[in-house]
């Protein structure tokens, strides 16, 4: 999800409408303040950090969810599967011997990793280059040329 989608989200949970929620964050009420919040939601408008930080007071939700200022890679990925897991894509969560495993019951997911592994291995069994393995991951889902 991006951030209007994220304020979307967030939005319809807490039950507010687009004009409750631009009237929380000062931005009045009527059409005006309707086609701020719609514009951020569909991504026709971007919010700046202190509207976000507004948003983020108005919806209850800490700004880190909002922002990208604060964003990790790690942080992105958590929060995806905070996405996926309302989404309702099976994941269970397993602690086997102290570690977090996550499993996700999808077969296109699971064939994806399938794939990965392999491609893992390949590159340790020497059996593709570096080069070769990192574009196999910038290139992943691309069509095959024929």
């Amino acid at each position: 999800m991006d951030i209007g989608e994220r304020i979307r989200y967030v939005r319809q949970f807490r039950g507010f409408t687009q004009e409750e929620l631009a009237i929380k964050v000062g931005l009045g009420e009527g059409e005006n303040g309707r086609t701020r919040i719609s514009q951020y939601e569909n991504g026709k408008r971007k919010p700046k950090e202190d509207m976000l930080e507004k948003i983020s007071k108005a919806l209850n939700v800490k700004s880190l969810y909002l922002s990208t200022k604060e964003r990790t890679a790690a942080l992105d990925f958590a929060f995806s599967l905070f996405e996926w897991d309302v989404d309702n894509l099976p994941i269970n969560i397993i602690n086997e011997d102290d570690k977090y495993l996550i499993h996700i019951d999808n077969p296109i997911f699971e064939d994806f990793l399938r794939q990965w592994a392999e491609k893992q291995k390949d590159l340790a069994d020497g059996k593709i280059t570096k080069e070769e393995y990192i574009n196999w991951k910038i290139n992943y889902g691309a069509p095959r040329e024929i």
